[in-house]
């Protein structure tokens, strides 16, 4: 704990972020005698003569491009679902009259999903791996910054954002934690709030809601007592998926604006911090 200012009434030691003493309740505006009020760049001076302070910027750079290519082509899935909606409206309806379906034309979707699959996988890979780096290097820094030691080790930061699943669990309480040690009175929880649920509660929406409305078509055409009612049971459904891509490719976009915004504000706090402790080592 560097963040810290003492108590004039009760010589208490209080983090920054509390606005009254945890001990007598005296307010810190009136109460703050001053003292240890070098201390972050104390430590910070003294870390950076084995840790050195390397800044991250790049690596959030090329991490926010490819978030930007995520957000890109998850709103174009939501426009391709559109289209797709009116395609299988018109299949549907085919089917209905003919009793067939265009083979060739259902093989044409079927390509053009694929394509847009490969490249949401071709943006996501590099993604993590540039976002792995860049919340390593962030997390090696908070020492020469005075932040103290972080709750996770650099190497762990980087291996957990690329494990699927366990980044999901780890990576916001590591953003979050390294938000308060860069600057305890700004916060930051609720941004990492809407980052996590655009990109995880999207992916679970998804996942579960898909399941779901596969179940469901499956129940009704086997339930169906003519084929009329099995194609006006498959439509209902294909108009609920339609609504659960464009939900979900709007939280995915939400997502990762959210999170280059958070890049961004680690980046500006650390190099205010780098600009304090150099100011105080006079270099």
């Amino acid at each position: 704990m560097t963040d810290v200012w003492v108590c004039g009434t009760c010589h208490s030691i209080n983090r920054q972020r509390n606005q009254r003493c945890y001990k007598c309740g005296a307010a810190q505006e009136a109460a703050a005698t001053g003292e240890m009020a070098t201390l972050r760049q104390e430590q910070a001076i003294a870390s950076r003569t084995i840790v050195a302070y390397r800044p991250a910027a790049a690596l959030g750079l090329a991490a926010s491009i490819f978030l930007i290519g995520l957000a890109a082509v998850s709103i174009a899935a939501a426009f391709q679902s559109f289209s797709v909606m009116s395609f299988a409206d018109h299949q549907l309806e085919l089917i209905k009259q003919t009793g067939t379906a265009d083979e060739a034309a259902l093989d044409a979707l079927d390509a053009s999903f694929g394509t847009l699959a490969v490249v949401r996988l071709a943006i996501i890979l590099p993604l993590l791996v540039f976002f792995g780096a860049w919340l390593s290097r962030v997390v090696s820094n908070v020492p020469a910054l005075g932040g103290g030691i972080p709750g996770t080790s650099p190497w762990r930061a980087f291996i957990t954002t690329l494990i699927p699943g366990l980044n999901l669990r780890t990576v916001p309480g590591t953003i979050q934690d390294v938000l308060y040690r860069l600057d305890p009175k700004a916060g930051g929880f609720f941004m990492v709030a809407i980052a996590w649920v655009g990109l995880v509660g999207s992916w679970l929406a998804s996942v579960i809601g898909g399941r779901y409305l596969s179940a469901r078509v499956t129940f009704d055409i086997i339930n169906a007592t003519s084929l009329e009612d099995a194609v006006d049971a498959v439509r209902g459904s294909v108009v609920a998926a339609f609504i659960l891509d464009i939900v979900t490719g709007g939280l995915i976009a939400l997502g990762a604006v959210v999170l280059i915004l958070l890049i961004v504000r680690i980046e500006g706090r650390s190099r205010a911090r780098d600009a304090e402790v150099r100011a105080v080592a006079g270099v």
